[in-house]
């Protein structure tokens, strides 16, 4: 119960008590409750489990996205690779690659700080000491040091084709010669992503498209 008090000029400035009643149901309290509490589960990704713990708030929490998962799918890792991961989430991507690639560094990042940090949680649970997993609004706060020669990223639909392109181009400079970059988009970007890889890297290869993501790659010749 909710108690109120203000004065009403027009009455003369007398108190008037308002008493709020309402109260949220008990059965949506405790469910509130129980989505207040880590989400855990395990799937296989590439043939191999993995443990996750993730949260609301972040990206597909209840299990790996398909867009993700079909990307890992056509992603020619190399045990020496050095990745990057943009926009990790809870780490699916980079976790695959640190994974696949055990002679690598392996660079994980969000502008989330959710999502950095069950990622951080998802990688020490797994096993992997081969990452590097940080907060950078994409290449932002990525050491001027470090290169890549994989880039991957679920390129989210939202954050407006400018920072596509800032991506794209950041991308570009801290690639090894040679270097591969993935992306996976809804069907409604693969002309985008051809055009701005094109437009960047000079070369643009539709990898696989499906119902409803399509998978595109560029090479730093």
């Amino acid at each position: 119960m909710h108690i109120y008090a203000h004065y009403l000029p027009t009455m003369g400035n007398h108190l008037r008590v308002i008493i709020m009643t309402h109260t949220p149901a008990a059965d949506l309290l405790t469910r509130a409750n129980h989505w207040r509490k880590d989400i855990t589960f395990s799937q296989n990704v590439l043939g191999k489990p993995f443990k996750f713990t993730t949260t609301w708030g972040i990206f597909s929490p209840e299990k790996l996205d398909d867009g993700s998962l079909m990307l890992l799918d056509y992603i020619d890792f190399q045990a020496d690779d050095n990745s990057i991961d943009l926009g990790c989430g809870y780490g699916v991507l980079g976790m695959t690659a640190a994974r696949a690639c055990p002679n690598g560094i392996h660079t994980l990042i969000d502008k989330d700080f959710m999502a950095v940090e069950y990622a951080k949680r998802n990688c020490q649970a797994n096993g992997l000491n081969n990452v590097d997993v940080h907060l950078s609004n994409g290449f932002n706060h990525v050491a001027n040091d470090k290169t890549f020669s994989l880039v991957m990223s679920n390129l989210p639909a939202k954050v407006g084709k400018e920072q596509h392109y800032l991506y794209l181009l950041d991308a570009y400079e801290r690639m090894e010669q040679g270097g591969r970059f993935y992306v996976v988009t809804i069907n409604g970007l693969r002309q985008f992503m051809k055009r701005a890889f094109t437009e960047v890297f000079g070369n643009a290869k539709k990898v696989k498209q499906g119902k409803t993501y399509t998978i595109t790659m560029a090479v730093k010749d």
